[in-house]
């Protein structure tokens, strides 16, 4: 049987290109949402701002479940705690944003489209990276087969979500809902 440093090895440039294309895209998010920092103080964009603060959190989650896999020799431990660790993590914070957007039923905010979507699509990909974590423990290495496709499923997701926020920020959303 090969050695678990030696198959992740062979992972180690998806992994870092992973990792700097999600910062870059964090980045562009949060320049973007920083450019319109006082309306997304404003009340009626309470729910904006919590998708806008899921969505960076999703981009983070990448870069650091990129990170895990590119620690070197950090043996089959060392890599499935932590990456099991932070799809639990996520998966509980985004749970809880979900549980706080489906709660609140405030007539006065404005409402991001497809936004209760997002995070359950989003609690069901940091389920599959955990999944992938533990098949990983047990010796499944072609389970790094699936996190290919948990990557391109959440890159895809978070830049969706980023479409949605940055439209519903546009000059005429602006310009209607703060008149």
């Amino acid at each position: 049987m090969v050695e678990f440093n030696s198959i992740i090895e062979t992972w180690h440039d998806f992994y870092s290109v992973l990792s700097q294309v999600s910062a870059t895209f964090a980045g562009l998010l949060f320049v973007s949402l920083s450019l319109r920092h006082e309306l997304l103080n404003h009340p009626e964009f309470v729910r904006v701002k919590r998708l806008a603060q899921h969505t960076f959190k999703a981009f983070l989650f990448l870069v650091i479940f990129a990170l895990i896999f590119i620690i070197p020799k950090a043996g089959l431990l060392g890599t499935t705690i932590p990456l099991f660790l932070v799809a639990f993590y996520a998966f509980v914070i985004t749970a809880r944003g979900l549980h706080i957007e489906l709660k609140d039923k405030s007539e006065y905010t404005v409402q991001v489209s497809g936004a209760s979507k997002i995070y359950l699509l989003s609690m069901l990909t940091y389920l599959m990276f955990g999944i992938v974590a533990v098949l990983l423990f047990l010796g499944i290495d072609k389970a790094l087969y699936l996190v290919v496709g948990l990557v391109i499923w959440t890159l895809a997701l978070v830049t969706t979500s980023s479409w949605k926020l940055l439209a519903e920020l546009n000059a005429d959303n602006i310009n209607q809902k703060c008149e």
